[in-house]
């Protein structure tokens, strides 16, 4: 019985430890401010900050008696992460949707040039797509092209 106590809280100690919380706040091309868990991929996102907290720690709890009515606003948080980090951050995203831009194009490119496209189906035989399948699959590589190139 003993055993069994310890063990159960020996693994929740271990699950609160496992998670970490991590928020991205970024502001997309109609400037609408966004928080997510992460990392953005719209091609005009701009990254104002990588929030974390140490999972180790409790956490807070507010005031009871704090009124959030129309003239409240929360307690300024800080950023753990230093400007250099979230710079660097900022150069991976952009880096990753210029890499998924051009592939974007290259696909497209592809498909318009082509006269006919296939698909392979599961014993490995091609299968051509018809005329309605390759204009839906030219349609969807350009709005990659769009989503991924602005």
């Amino acid at each position: 019985m003993l055993r069994t106590i310890l063990v159960t809280i020996m693994l929740a100690g271990l699950a609160t430890t496992a998670f970490a919380e991590t928020v991205y706040k970024w502001v997309d091309g109609k400037a609408q401010v966004h928080y997510t868990d992460r990392p953005p991929t719209e091609p005009d996102a701009k990254l104002l900050g990588v929030f974390e907290r140490d999972p180790r720690l409790s956490d807070v709890e507010p005031d009871q008696g704090q009124d959030e009515g129309p003239g409240y606003s929360p307690p300024a948080t800080q950023p753990t992460a230093s400007r250099a980090v979230v710079a660097t951050v900022q150069q991976d995203v952009d880096k990753a949707r210029n890499e998924n831009c051009k592939l974007a194009k290259e696909r497209y490119k592809t498909y318009v040039e082509s006269r006919r496209l296939f698909r392979e189906d599961k014993d490995g035989q091609r299968v051509y797509l018809s005329d309605e399948e390759l204009m839906k699959a030219r349609i969807d590589a350009r709005q990659a092209v769009d989503e991924y190139c602005g």
